[in-house]
């Protein structure tokens, strides 16, 4: 399995209009095409990025599945000319799994499934908090949903840990790492 987390970084102030924009016309098309794993907002460290994993069993099922979303109408007419000005620039990192959960497993098992979009009035988000951290410390206090290794793109050799929160506890105890982000899970994340 190939698992691609990407980063994109917003106009400042523009993450609300983003995510609005994606989970009421924009997740049912991208999820037509992508194994979604997962979509976040940063709540601390790079403010106004958002992460987004996706799980594809090759390059091969990456590039067919690209592919399909590079030709769906309702992406390209509905979704893109709203929401990418709104990008200010993005970057990827295909990563292998080290440590799974059987959290991530059961959202492997589904990532294939088609997201509906959601109405104006459903909350935007999840309750509680997930981390990333990059490094080989661990987050203290935290129940790690997964770890993987950068293999191609940004930060080749990296770790890469996604933890989730108690609701009281979101700053457990870090350690050594070279970055820690609260993430904030949309609600059409699957995994939350």
């Amino acid at each position: 399995m190939i698992y691609e987390l990407r980063a994109y970084d917003l106009l400042p102030g523009k993450g609300p209009q983003y995510l609005d924009h994606f989970r009421q016309d924009g997740v049912q098309y991208v999820t037509r095409h992508l194994p979604m794993a997962g979509y976040w907002l940063t709540d601390s460290g790079s403010l106004n990025r958002l992460y987004h994993l996706w799980i594809y069993t090759s390059l091969d099922e990456r590039l067919a599945c690209r592919a399909g979303l590079a030709g769906d109408a309702d992406w390209n007419d509905g979704f893109v000319p709203k929401g990418f000005p709104l990008i200010v620039a993005q970057r990827n990192m295909l990563m292998e799994l080290n440590e799974d959960s059987a959290a991530l497993a059961a959202v492997r098992d589904a990532r294939k499934q088609v997201h509906p979009g959601q109405a104006a009035s459903s909350a935007m988000f999840e309750p509680g908090y997930l981390s990333l951290t990059f490094g080989e410390g661990r987050v203290a206090g935290a129940e790690c949903l997964g770890r993987w290794r950068v293999v191609s793109g940004e930060a080749p050799g990296t770790s890469v840990t996604l933890c989730r929160h108690a609701m009281d506890a979101p700053l457990a105890a870090v350690g050594e790492v070279q970055r820690h982000e609260l993430l904030r899970a949309l609600s059409c994340s699957p995994l939350r």
